[in-house]
């Protein structure tokens, strides 16, 4: 009863942090939240009582489950013809995992650990989690991640806004220059305008019984992947590839191992059921209660260190000028559009990045997968390399 008691106390002043954040509209302030609001009240010494013990292993596992199901055989049919770009993004992302955090390392009051982890572009749930898990400074890891969040929110829109007026200033120039080519060709406009409305009503009657075709389609899928003998499957295999991680000392193994399994199991066309995406609000909400255990008036006063605040400000520069670079790089060789090679460069989340392009009128899967990619790669890549690290 006690436990039940403790848990709702802390959920209840979670979810106010969730709220007060997300009234100003704070980047993933579901998981953000929780941690002022209590990371405030440990510092100010109210008592209040622990985390549970579960809760973090079973967080490991349901944001395993969610990484993992993201990948499956269409996806990965798709990624294919993204291939040149996916090594791309993921080279660059986990070079500036080791550069960066060396240089953090080097030059900064931070350790090893914690230096990579502050580099690296995971996923704010995903390296909170390895960060709790190899007990590296989760409260300095989240404020890196947070300020990385912070500026490409505030930042990309507006450069994004910048490029798109370049390119419609072009488009004018020229749609202009084909108006003086064409201006005598009337009889091509006439034939333009007996046959368009025609076209359009017939295009747009397609579009409406395909969209209600696709809804019943997506219920019907739906119904089938929430039905609770593959939950069940999903749970199993996660728990199972989670905790043989686990045994073997891998660095936040049960959320490396179920991720994996996972994706394993998704690909290979085997039954495994995509979680809503309000139990991961609810999960980050979790998340962000076992971070605050980690709050206290010590990690105060080293963020506040000059030591500190410095190298992560140029820790952060470098990280956003390189996605520019590896994003003209992309443009280069694929001849895609570059508001979509910049999206997809982007430092930032994934949910974001992906709403900008669909908000925009880009391509949001391509933007998704390499941002899914960089996701895996790093969340899989660096736990072994920490396992590594402390066996030598």
């Amino acid at each position: 009863m006690q436990i039940a008691i403790d848990i709702a106390l802390l959920f209840g002043l979670g979810l106010i942090g969730w709220f007060l954040l997300s009234r100003v509209r704070m980047p993933a302030s579901e998981l953000i939240g929780p941690v002022l609001i209590i990371g405030t009240l440990r510092t100010m010494q109210i008592e209040l009582p622990a985390s549970p013990d579960f809760l973090f292993p079973a967080a490991q596992i349901v944001i395993g489950i969610f990484v993992g199901s993201m990948l499956n055989r269409k996806a990965l049919r798709e990624l294919k013809p993204m291939a040149v770009s996916a090594v791309i993004i993921v080279t660059w992302a986990l070079s500036i995992v080791f550069v960066v955090g060396y240089f953090l390392a080097r030059y900064s009051v931070l350790d090893l650990y914690t230096a990579m982890l502050s580099a690296s572009m995971g996923g704010l749930p995903e390296i909170t989690v390895i960060a709790l898990a190899s007990g590296a400074e989760v409260t300095v890891i989240m404020v890196m991640q947070m300020i990385r969040m912070l500026v490409t929110v505030l930042l990309f829109p507006l450069l994004l806004q910048w490029i798109e007026g370049k390119e419609k200033h072009g488009m004018m120039k020229q749609v202009k220059k084909q108006e003086r080519v064409y201006t005598n060709n009337s009889e091509t406009v006439e034939n333009n305008k007996g046959t368009f409305p025609g076209n359009h009503k017939s295009l747009l009657v397609k579009r409406l019984r395909s969209a209600v075709n696709q809804e019943a389609f997506s219920n019907l899928i739906f119904s089938v992947k929430t039905s609770w003998l593959r939950v069940l499957v999903t749970l199993v295999v996660a728990t199972t590839g989670g905790l043989l991680l686990e045994v073997w000392g891998v660095p936040a193994g049960l959320l490396v191992g179920s991720t994996i399994f996972i994706a394993a199991f998704s690909v290979g066309g085997l039954p495994v059921s995509k979680l809503s995406p309000r139990l991961l609000n609810i999960l980050l909400v979790f998340i962000g209660i076992t971070v605050a255990d980690n709050i206290s008036i010590e990690t105060i006063s080293t963020m506040a260190d000059p030591d500190f605040l410095i190298p992560i400000l140029i820790a952060t520069a470098v990280m956003f000028a390189t996605s520019f670079a590896v994003a003209w790089i992309i443009y280069s060789l694929t001849g895609w559009d570059f508001p979509t090679s910049f999206l997809a460069a982007a430092p930032g989340g994934f949910t974001v990045m992906t709403a900008l392009a669909i908000k925009h009128g880009r391509d949001p899967f391509k933007v998704s997968m390499l941002h899914l990619c960089r996701l895996l790669s790093i969340n899989i890549f660096i736990p072994f390399v920490f396992l590594y690290l402390m066996s030598i």
